[in-house]
């Protein structure tokens, strides 16, 4: 069976953006031994903004010479630049970012500090399962039996990764029980981000939400940092080399070029297809993380991870498509 090169290249470039998403969990371990999460999440958010912009501006630029047939093209588009930006859509930005963006970042950065890089992979596969349960909440989609067992089955995965905490009852002061909840709480903001970029990407282009979400994200993370984290220029001669490759790793590859080729990766492909390459996720995290930072791979979370994976697959898989 002979296979079309275009769907060779789908498959590769699948392959690439699962591989520049797992490396983010490593990176965000090796940024927060030098800062803190909030000083993380402020320079991953601005410098992925700027990886962003040249793609915005082609977008632009494109649309742009589009209806140039047309004289009055440029003050039509005007007046639907104006109308979208409407108080539902500024406030939809505003959930992106403040409880979507900035929490998906910090709250990632402070749990894998927390916890372990390969962890935060595996417990990452439960984010499908939280956007399904918000997504009835706010879009009004309806919660099934269903969606309910595979939130149920990948919440027992996270629980069964912290082991090493409860075997020992350490509930207060176990560190990979705190860290594996902070990063749950981090799928919960970045559930909130899809939830809510599916009313924006109504009005506005995916490079857009993403550029505008990033930059809004950023001001709020600085205005955080200034209230927990005070930031001092002389801090900067603190930063190890190992410390800027990270915070390259993370904006440049995990939150720009990443993003950008999965954006192109939907134009091509039905969502449920380009979805499933999410579960090669836990696989490219596990295997970075212990190239990178030597993490050991227990039972526990072996265990963990095919629970949290089965909790996925089973919402994914046995559900039908929506109509």
């Amino acid at each position: 069976m002979r296979v079309a090169k275009a769907t060779v290249v789908d498959i590769s470039l699948l392959v690439l953006v699962n591989m520049l998403w797992a490396a983010q969990y490593a990176a965000f371990k090796i940024a927060t031994e030098k800062m803190g999460p909030l000083t993380v999440s402020a320079w991953t958010l601005l410098m992925a903004s700027i990886v962003l912009f040249p793609f915005l501006a082609r977008e632009r630029h494109n649309s742009r010479a589009k209806p140039s047939l047309s004289t009055s093209s440029g003050a039509v588009e005007a007046n639907r630049r104006s109308s979208i930006w409407t108080r539902k859509n500024m406030l939809a930005f505003l959930m992106v970012s403040l409880f979507g963006l900035v929490p998906g970042s910090a709250l990632l950065a402070w749990g894998v500090d927390r916890s372990t890089a390969s962890n935060a992979a595996i417990i990452y596969l439960t984010l499908p399962v939280i956007t399904a349960v918000l997504a009835s909440m706010v879009l009004g989609e309806r919660m099934t039996r269903l969606r309910w067992a595979s939130l149920g089955i990948a919440l027992v995965g996270v629980l069964i990764l912290s082991t090493p905490d409860l075997r020992q009852m350490s509930l207060s002061k176990g560190q990979f029980l705190m860290g594996n909840v902070l990063v749950l709480l981090a799928c919960l903001g970045s559930a909130v981000y899809n939830v809510y970029c599916k009313e924006l990407l109504k009005c506005f282009t995916p490079m857009e939400v993403l550029t505008y979400g990033y930059l809004l994200a950023f001001v709020f993370s600085l205005l955080l940092m200034y209230w927990a984290e005070p930031f001092s220029w002389s801090s900067l001669r603190t930063y190890s080399t190992s410390t800027w490759v990270a915070l390259l790793v993370l904006s440049v590859f995990s939150w720009g070029l990443a993003m950008v080729l999965w954006m192109f990766l939907l134009q091509r492909l039905d969502v449920s297809q380009a979805s499933v390459s999410i579960y090669l996720l836990p696989f490219f995290g596990v295997v970075l993380s212990a190239i990178t930072l030597h993490e050991s791979i227990g039972l526990s979370t072996v265990i963990g991870g095919g629970i949290t994976l089965a909790g996925t697959i089973l919402i994914t898989t046995l559900e039908p498509a929506a109509t």
